[in-house]
């Protein structure tokens, strides 16, 4: 049990090159574990596979009410029982923890097929939840967007979203991709999303916190084409924005800035004056946005994305 424990949490950590199946991010389909008859999500692993060997059960089909369908997913922190994993981030050991990631439990040899096939330079992932921790924690969304390169794998892209607010309704929640510019003409071949009921990067995680989870989803394109994906033709601030945000070009070729949200739905365009345009924020909700510097031909020169809080 402790190594096949040691290896479930390494793969995590560490990806893998395999791939697992197609997550469903609507949380529909779930299928047992090995050996078991506990279930985890389709295309998604969790420390439900430890309850073979006694362990409890951390990921559950939460269907008495769900944000849409039949089910969304509820994942809480556990006490790891018969070993203690160590703490890849600080020193000590990492024994309690709730986590749903994209992948398969592999059982010879023992671990995580971690991630799946994906080829889209993906800006958002947007996703419903609410969150019911013990006193200090936190819940976290990480993503990567990786490609392989013969010997391992690179990050084209990475995302997180996290929180130690006690929600009793769903919202709407997304995490915003940050680009390697390292990569900027590569295209990505797998996903790997990992949710995370508690503090895992340092002490923290406490026994009983739970973070529900629905209707997970893509949106916008970061192109090869992007001009450095970046601000690097327009100046934005203050960023986060709560009342007005100014956007203020290098060059005076921009003549137009238009602004999306995390659907990819435009909700305005506005001309540049003098290479400036300040715009009021109050009527936007709260969340991630991104926007196209736009010259006179409406042809796209800068591209960013910024944050409304309130």
């Amino acid at each position: 049990m402790k190594k096949l424990t040691l290896l479930i949490f390494i793969s995590v950590l560490s990806f893998t090159t395999a791939l697992a199946q197609n997550p469903d991010f609507n949380f529909e389909v779930w299928n047992n574990v090995p050996f078991g008859t506990i279930q985890d999500p389709q295309g998604w692993a969790s420390l439900n596979a430890l309850s073979t060997f006694g362990g409890a059960q951390s990921v559950f089909k939460e269907i008495s009410s769900p944000f849409a369908g039949t089910a969304s997913a509820k994942i809480t922190t556990i006490k790891v029982t018969g070993t203690t994993i160590p703490n890849p981030y600080t020193s000590g050991n990492l024994d309690t923890a709730g986590l749903l990631v994209i992948g398969a439990i592999s059982i010879s040899p023992p671990g995580i097929n971690y991630g799946y096939n994906y080829t889209t330079r993906s800006l958002i992932l947007s996703f419903q939840s609410k969150y019911t921790p013990i006193q200090g924690d936190s819940a976290f969304v990480f993503a990567y967007l990786t490609k392989w390169n013969g010997t391992s794998r690179d990050t084209i892209a990475s995302g997180k979203y996290e929180t130690g607010e006690n929600t009793s309704n769903y919202a709407l929640n997304s995490l915003t991709m940050n680009y390697n510019p390292n990569f900027a003409n590569i295209v990505p071949d797998s996903e790997r999303v990992l949710i995370s009921s508690s503090i895992y990067s340092h002490f923290g995680a406490k026994i009983g916190s739970a973070f529900y989870i629905d209707d997970m989803a893509w949106s916008g394109i970061n192109s090869v084409n992007d001009i450095n994906a970046s601000y690097n033709n327009m100046a934005i601030f203050p960023n986060p924005a709560s009342n007005f945000i100014t956007f203020s070009s290098a060059t005076a070729e921009c003549s137009t800035i238009e602004i999306f949200d995390i659907t990819g739905r435009s909700v305005g365009a506005f001309a540049m004056h003098n290479n400036k345009a300040s715009i009021q924020t109050t009527e936007y909700s709260p969340g991630f946005y991104s926007f196209c510097g736009l010259n006179q031909k409406n042809i796209i020169i800068s591209r960013g994305r910024f944050e409304i809080i309130k």
